[in-house]
């Protein structure tokens, strides 16, 4: 026990801390240097839980190479020589962030740690990479807002050609792992550009836009970047405006050829948002008509497959009985299932028509007594084979010389001899009596609400993944999916009953209401005392036994017994729901074995190696079977 506290405790922090954090902006203001080199500050903001953040910061592009002659597309010359002058601060924040927020003097400035193991909240620790440098920040943050401020210095961003200077530098790599809901990241240049020399594109996610706001700066905008989505800026200006290194210098004329490339580029993306919006109307059109069809299908099934016939039957009470199936299939009919009442009611049913009687019996042991109910079988009279299967299970099996007693049947419910008998008898029965109501054809078939169903989730799963596949906008096609899923499951449960079924039930719960109102009939309203039993019977099918016994047992006391010639199979009806009682916690004790005895058994196997039995015996050649005498 002191183990298990010490393992909760110890993991009450990592509960507790569990890291959980969204990107929720990250700004960029890339100031452009006469002598070449670009002043960059960053300002990533989180929200939620965590410890820091790690910012890789990369100066050079490792998968460039140097082109001869320049190559305008991709070319080792438009990397950085180096990482200088790196500061580090956060702070805590409550406002919304903007490009002002570089300017506030409020930041907690982050002290370098030389090792990741001694590192405190407020420090960072530098590490090197390939083409870089990484920064893990430590400013650790509980369900709050934290704003990280980074600055540093590139030398030799700045390519000079011929006739323009350009940057052409990826601000946000594929290794940024976190998705961001907002990107905006601004460069500037020296100072006001007036020439037609300046131009500016922006490359990697086709919902972003860049734009000029003055003459010395351009935005770029993004929302909701996907992680991993690298993000890059190309613009050219005037070249006088930077003096730079002879090895950043081409003497090519760029801008032609740099605009012939991101023309071609330009086109591609179009073509790329065309067909996007192309497919998106397609997807829009033919959700939008497959929601529409799926409501009027809907409406459709439910008229004619799931809406109830009108019955015939419109009175409030119903007094008789419908002959035609026992006690049990009204179970069925009622609740869809056969319930552990339908076999309280089918032994009452049984003692009713005077096949079986019970009497009251007492059993004294160590000074306490123990009433227990003992059943005769008298005869085997006009029994239905369900109701034969059910004499041989509570007469031979659980007790003999045809009897039994409530006790025996708790026994044998829960020995570890013959609680699968019990499991095994009480399921037969059930299914016994499912496949009567079975031939009464109380409800009418599901196949073409199920077929259709299906069908139609299908048509809306595969939407979905073509959506999926071409990264197109999830509104429409997760409408469908959730009318496709809707209409699927509520196919499952459709179960409409046929008109007679349907008249059948009517009169049940018009029968069900009298037996609820019993008592407040006056004692010349209710039917000859004789049937008395019988409506007790399906009491006992309906759930509502106690209040009817209760009502009985107070209606009995009101007559004169002295002036009614009929003697009850039982002596009161308070035995019935002490019987009724008894198979309940029967059937509740053998439920609870079984389920134990099946938790601890040796799982199956398939593989043909060993293993504990799978189910469904009995479909072998051969069989037999024997008993003790």
């Amino acid at each position: 026990m002191k183990k298990l506290l010490l393992i909760f405790i110890l993991m009450i922090p990592f509960t507790v801390h569990a890291i959980n954090y969204d990107v929720d902006d990250l700004f960029v203001d890339a100031q452009i240097l006469e002598n070449g080199d670009m002043k960059v500050k960053e300002l990533i903001v989180l929200t939620g839980t965590f410890h820091g953040y790690e910012r890789m910061i990369s100066y050079r592009n490792s998968k460039l190479s140097y082109h001869d002659p320049v190559s305008f597309l991709n070319d080792a010359i438009y990397n950085g020589s180096s990482l200088e002058n790196v500061i580090l601060k956060a702070k805590k924040i409550n406002e919304i962030p903007t490009f002002q927020m570089f300017e506030e003097e409020d930041f907690i400035t982050l002290e370098k740690a030389y090792y990741k193991e001694d590192a405190e909240d407020g420090e960072f620790v530098e590490s090197s990479m390939q083409d870089g440098k990484s920064y893990r920040m430590y400013f650790e943050g509980q369900e709050e807002t934290i704003a990280f401020y980074l600055e540093y210095k590139i030398p030799d961003v700045i390519v000079k050609h011929e006739d323009v200077a350009e940057i052409y530098w990826t601000f946000i790599g594929d290794e940024f792992d976190d998705a961001i809901q907002n990107v905006e990241i601004r460069v500037s240049l020296p100072k006001e550009d007036n020439q037609d020399t300046l131009r500016f594109w922006a490359h990697g996610d086709l919902n972003g836009e860049i734009q000029k706001l003055d003459n010395q700066t351009i935005v770029a905008t993004i929302q909701k970047l996907k992680a991993n989505s690298p993000v890059d800026i190309r613009m050219t200006f005037d070249k006088t405006q930077v003096n730079v290194d002879q090895t950043k210098i081409t003497h090519e004329i760029a801008l032609p050829q740099i605009l012939e490339i991101e023309e071609k580029r330009a086109t591609e993306a179009n073509e790329t948002r065309e067909r996007a919006k192309k497919l998106t109307n397609i997807v829009k059109g033919v959700s939008i008509s497959y929601i529409i069809f799926i409501i009027f299908w809907w409406i459709y099934i439910y008229i004619f497959h799931d809406r109830e016939y009108k019955s015939e039957f419109q009175h409030e009470y119903n007094r008789e009985f419908i002959d035609r199936y026992n006690v049990e299939v009204v179970d069925v009919l009622m609740n869809g299932k056969v319930t552990e009442n339908a076999l309280t009611a089918s032994i009452l049913n049984l003692i009713y028509k005077k096949n079986i009687a019970v009497e009251e019996k007492e059993m004294t042991k160590k000074k306490s007594t123990t009433k227990y109910y003992e059943f005769t079988l008298l005869n085997k009279d006009n029994l239905n084979n369900t109701e034969e299967s059910l004499v041989h299970f509570l007469f031979e099996k659980v007790g003999s010389d045809n009897k039994f007693t409530s006790l025996d049947l708790k026994e044998y419910a829960t020995s570890a001899k013959t609680y699968q008998g019990f499991h095994n008898s009480y399921t037969n029965w059930r299914n016994s009596v499912k496949n009567d109501a079975d031939r009464q054809k109380f409800y009418e078939e599901n196949g073409l609400p199920v077929i259709t169903g299906i069908f139609l989730l299908l048509i809306a799963l595969f939407i979905n993944f073509f959506v999926l596949f071409f990264g197109l906008p999830f509104l429409y096609s997760g409408i469908v999916l959730l009318f496709g899923a809707s209409f699927f499951i509520y196919s499952m449960f459709i179960k409409k009953r046929t008109k007679e079924g349907n008249e059948d039930y009517v009169r049940w719960k018009a029968m069900k209401r009298f037996l609820k109102d019993f008592g407040n009939f006056e004692i010349k309203e209710l039917p000859e005392i004789a049937l008395w039993e019988r409506y007790f019977v399906y009491a006992t099918v309906f759930g509502i036994a106690d209040q009817v016994e209760k009502s009985m047992n107070v209606k009995i006391k009101e007559m004169d017994l002295n002036n009614v010639n009929y003697n009850f199979s039982w002596i009161d009806f308070h035995i019935a729901t002490h019987i009724s009682s008894s198979i309940h916690e029967s059937i509740r004790l053998n439920e609870s074995t079984y389920s134990a005895r099946v938790a601890s058994s040796t799982s199956s196997s398939g593989s043909g190696f060993g293993g504990g039995f799978s189910s469904g015996g009995g479909f072998g050649g051969g069989g037999g079977g024997g008993h003790g005498f």
